[in-house]
């Protein structure tokens, strides 16, 4: 099961540690004219986002189906690495929808990825460049409708999204089978997962990949995680700073674990720093290092 990164201007330079390394980039996370030729080392495999769930809380920001492809194209910048380019979806962002509402969501979905396809087609990708379109539904029923749909429309891999908000391990797990019932877990990608029991989950299914923005979001609230076995700490700040992060007292570290991340293991504390975004960054390098390890290595 592969594991893709989310990464956001400001995050750190993952694939120059990391020679394996597997992100995802929206296209709403990034400016107009940003591209992967402003990476030094590209990543070896790309998820290109179309921003649908961005789109669907800011419509005034999207883009039609032929600007948002071109844009996508624009990011990968011919980049000679494998990369997957997602269809744009319309979420189900508010449970309490009418069902009218929620299965309009899901026929503007599939329309995006009708038309999503016949861009894809008319442009001749080559062929290590894969599409994706994303399947979206409120409930076992509608997800299985829509995964229908999409599969007749004939995709490389297939998404699903809208699950963080379940926050349950078992209703999430069942709605995966359901729709891998259909596309084959083999061609399932999962965004944003971070709890490791459902990642676990995941893998022993045979999905094959997962997505998450976990390392930075940790960092940000202080957070650093270690692996093998998975452990969360927060930062013992200094006196004079008010303690930031989640985490109570007792699980907070004055100094780092032993470790040999890239940011570590020459003998660096960066990671239990605050008040700079450095500190920041080199936290959620470390953290990117270790989830990894959990996610894939486990």
């Amino acid at each position: 099961m592969d594991f893709y990164v989310s990464w956001y201007p400001g995050d750190p330079d993952y694939p120059r540690h990391d020679d394996d390394c597997a992100m995802l980039v929206s296209v709403a996370s990034v400016a107009r004219d940003w591209s992967m030729g402003q990476f030094n080392i590209l990543p070896h495999r790309l998820i290109i986002d179309s921003g649908g769930y961005r789109y669907a809380i800011a419509p005034q920001e999207s883009l039609s189906p032929p600007a948002l492809f071109k844009r996508q194209l624009g990011i990968l910048d011919q980049a000679p690495i494998e990369a997957i380019i997602c269809a744009r979806d319309y979420p189900v962002l508010d449970a309490s929808l009418t069902s009218n509402q929620k299965d309009y969501c899901i026929t503007q979905t599939i329309a995006y990825a009708y038309e999503f396809k016949q861009l894809a087609k008319k442009h001749r990708l080559p062929s290590h460049w894969r599409t994706m379109a994303i399947i979206q539904g409120y409930d076992e029923a509608s997800l299985i409708y829509c995964a229908n749909e999409l599969k007749s429309i004939g995709f490389d891999l297939y998404g699903i999204g809208s699950l963080a908000v379940l926050k349950r391990h078992q209703p999430i797990i069942r709605r995966v089978e359901a729709v891998a019932s259909v596309v084959g877990a083999e061609r399932l990608h999962i965004f944003g997962v971070g709890v490791i029991e459902t990642v676990n989950a995941f893998r022993e299914m045979g999905i094959h990949s997962i997505d998450s923005a976990r390392p930075a979001k940790a960092a940000a609230y202080n957070e650093i995680l270690y692996s093998n076995p998975y452990r969360r700490f927060g930062i013992m700040e200094p006196p004079h700073i008010p303690m930031a992060g989640r985490l109570p007292k007792h699980r907070r570290l004055s100094k780092p674990l032993p470790c040999g991340c890239p940011v570590c293991k020459n003998g660096s504390s960066d990671i239990i720093g605050v008040g700079k975004r450095a500190f920041i960054r080199a936290r959620a390098l470390h953290n990117y290092y270790h989830l990894k390890k959990v996610f894939v290595d486990s």
